[in-house]
């Protein structure tokens, strides 16, 4: 896999290189706090930490002021004293600071700070010492936390099936219950807490994950990004890896959005725009912790798809065929049709009274005979198909046991190049011998339908990005010429926005987007109803009319935008009419004049393009239905720089208003590749101008029939 140069802030192409074999296989480790007082928090955790290192061959070693010995363990007085520089120091004293500072000064290569009191209180003095840790991370030595515990460097059973799942939180129990999905058959290859993320953050663990060929999936609860850019780029690390990320994203309510902040002091920002930097990265976002264990468990037990995601249903009973078949169809999950020739093979071996079709219903006749497994193969090579959904609804010794069986030797298949198999086990009686069988073997287990659709879902879905993905930071979509302004126009952009006291007018703005590539309305300024009629005379009439200040920034609220002017004497009129009711409405405004603008004559619909930040990922643009339509119906789209045509045309495609430019009811087609292309020269801009920009609108661009282009005919940029 090609590795991109590197770069500094939102042009960053790769993350930052971390010597990891410091922290994961330490030869000398000190802990400070450790004590050997009866029923403190701090004696559990030396134990677990002298226990858990000196296990991979660690020297750990107990740090107190005031005792020679920790249960059995020499101590020392301080960090200076140890026999060598550390690799890892872990501080468990409540005032960690100095502490922190004598393992900076010692060499240290990871302290991780245990205790809390930091920027999450967000007070002075919280926001003070989280400064001073950031501080103390300027240089070598990583620090993980403060506000974390020693999960990470907790041990997993090793003799569970299929590849591993990693864990990543930002609580300190979240990860609690994905990690007993080893009791699913689920194992483990790290769960590491991250508590604050002062300075080592969830991007530097996701990436260094994903390049673990043992880890399947990746598991991770969390409440905000310390950085936007560099979460995108663990992303597509991991998209490239084609390792899934299953994520819980707290913050889609206000309530949960203040919890996550006063919990780690982590910025949630919008959700909506999170959902959409997912989508381009191919993560998997779901709401509650049964499905985050179940569907990436499932990912780290089976390959992905070749196909689209075909599913295959076998159920016991026709009432189970339906109800499965209903979800999918609600979910998206392709339910396809066998092809004819599956349906004469099954005929071979389903009775004449049951369907041969998908979904397939054994009537609990064919379920325990040989014959058996001989139905499921003929279903998985259907063409058709992808993968098989076959869910055990409660426990029937006779039927439950003999289709575990079958669902093992196909799973087992699957290894082996074979299509995999999805099951659900719907019963509430755990303890049966084919659950634990199915467990034991790895098959992919679901306990409700709701969830395994959402899985299957998930799986089809994930296959298909995996396949089609390609990273924009290996090759960046603002590198090719039709994305790329020159440097001319990057710095007059600039120029522009950083001489401005305020908001650009209407023909400022336009001439950063003419800058760029994107076609703008013909227009004259007048200054004199003589110079309106002129203009007008030249662009040819009719014409629209609209008062040019900066200070106005909704025009068409209060009356000051006049269409259709078709006369000259109309021209003289309305000039003198915008300038008064201007003047009247918003006596302050300074007044540029008035903008002559050319008809568009031929526009099939109206659309907005925006650019504005968005915490954590910097410029984002929005795209939506156009005019006043925007903020009655909200149908909107984001996309967060860098992305490819492909994901701009995703974009796109993702709002309702799309069937406008597609042609409805008659109306013509409009020019959808000129929207997209509009869009890729957006993000150039945004790439080149986004730490200038505060917010730019370009409301509305008119799109005209395919083939004919798009054109911006109004437009606000506001400076940072």
């Amino acid at each position: 896999m090609p590795e991109p140069a590197r770069g500094t802030g939102r042009s960053r192409r790769t993350l930052r290189p971390i010597d990891w074999s410091r922290l994961f296989t330490p030869k000398l480790v000190a802990v400070v706090g450790a004590t050997d007082t009866d029923g403190t928090p701090q004696r559990a955790q030396w134990l677990q930490v002298r226990d858990r290192l000196g296990a991979v061959g660690a020297t750990v070693v107990p740090v107190h002021p005031k005792k020679t010995e920790i249960l059995g363990t020499p101590a020392v007085a301080g960090l200076a004293d140890l026999p060598g520089v550390p690799d890892v120091v872990i501080v468990l004293v409540r005032e960690p600071l100095p502490a922190v500072e004598q393992a900076h000064a010692a060499g240290a290569g990871f302290t991780i700070v245990f205790s809390a009191g930091f920027a999450e209180l967000g007070t002075a003095q919280g926001d003070a010492a989280e400064a001073r840790l950031r501080e103390l991370a300027g240089g070598d030595m990583r620090i993980i936390g403060p506000n974390t515990n020693l999960n990470i460097f907790e041990p997993w059973q090793q003799d569970l099936p299929g590849r591993r799942l990693a864990v990543i939180t930002q609580s300190g129990y979240q990860g609690r219950p994905i990690t007993q999905g080893q009791t699913l058959g689920i194992g483990i290859e790290m769960w590491a807490t991250l508590g604050n993320e002062t300075d080592l953050e969830w991007a530097d663990v996701a990436a260094h994950l994903v390049g673990r060929p043992e880890v399947g999936a990746i598991a991770t609860y969390i409440e905000g990004f310390k950085d936007g850019r560099t979460f995108m780029l663990a992303a597509d690390a991991a998209a490239r890896a084609r390792v899934p990320i299953v994520c819980i994203k707290v913050g889609r309510s206000e309530q949960g959005r203040a919890m996550a902040q006063a919990h780690t002091g982590h910025l949630t920002g919008s959700d909506a725009v999170h959902d959409a930097v997912f989508e381009q990265y191919g993560l998997i976002r779901v709401d509650d912790i049964d499905e985050i264990i179940e569907i990436s468990g499932m990912f780290c037990h089976t390959r992905l798809l070749d196909g689209p995601g075909g599913v295959a249903i076998y159920a016991m009973s026709g009432g189970t065929a339906s109800h499965v078949v209903d979800l999918c169809g609600a979910a998206g999950v392709p339910v396809p049709t066998f092809t004819p020739q599956t349906v004469e093979a099954l005929g071979e071996y389903v009775p004449w009274y049951l369907k041969k079709d998908n979904p397939m219903d054994s009537g609990g006749v064919i379920t325990a005979r040989p014959e058996n497994r001989k139905v499921l193969d003929l279903m998985l090579a259907d063409p058709n198909i992808d993968v098989l959904f076959a869910p055990i609804t409660g426990v029937f010794p006779g039927m439950s046991d003999a289709l575990a069986r079958d669902l093992i030797a196909l799973h087992e298949a699957a290894g082996h190049g074979g299509k995999p198999v999805v099951t659900a086990w719907t019963s509430p009686i755990h303890d049966d011998p084919a659950y634990r069988a199915l467990c034991a073997a790895g098959v992919p287990l679901f306990h409700s339908f709701g969830a395994a659709v959402r899985g299957l879902r998930a799986l089809g879905r994930y296959s298909t990005f995996a396949r089609t993905y390609t990273s924009p930071f290996v090759d960046p979509a603002t590198a090719t010429a039709s994305a790329t302004a020159t440097a001319t126009a990057a710095a007059d952009g600039r120029a522009l926005l950083r001489a401005a006291d305020g908001p650009l007018n209407e023909v400022e703005s336009k001439r950063l987007l003419a800058g760029y590539g994107i076609p703008v309305v013909a227009e004259r300024v007048a200054t004199s109803a003589d110079e309106a009629v002129a203009a007008a005379a030249e662009l040819g009439l009719p014409v629209v009319l609209k008062i040019l200040s900066s200070d106005i920034a909704h025009k068409s609220d209060l009356g000051l935008v006049a269409v259709g002017v078709a006369d000259e004497e109309s021209v003289r009129s309305t000039f003198t009419r915008l300038l008064d009711r201007a003047t009247a409405l918003a006596p302050r405004a300074h007044l540029d004049g008035v903008v002559v603008q050319q008809m568009v004559a031929d526009p099939v619909a109206e659309v907005i393009l925006g650019l504005s930040h968005q915490p954590p990922f910097g410029p984002t643009i929005t795209f939506g239905l156009g005019g006043i339509f925007t903020e009655i119906f909200r149908d909107v789209a984001f996309g967060v720089p860098p992305f490819d045509e492909a994901r701009a045309r995703a974009i796109v495609e993702s709002t309702k208003g799309v069937a406008l430019l597609r042609g409805a009811r008659g109306r013509p087609a409009g020019d959808l590749d000129a929207v997209v292309d509009t869009i890729m020269k957006l993000q150039a801009l945004a790439v080149d101008l986004g730490d200038d920009l505060a917010e730019l609108d370009i409301n509305p661009i008119i799109v005209r029939p395919a083939g004919q282009g798009v054109v911006a005919v109004d437009a606000l940029a506001i400076p940072r």
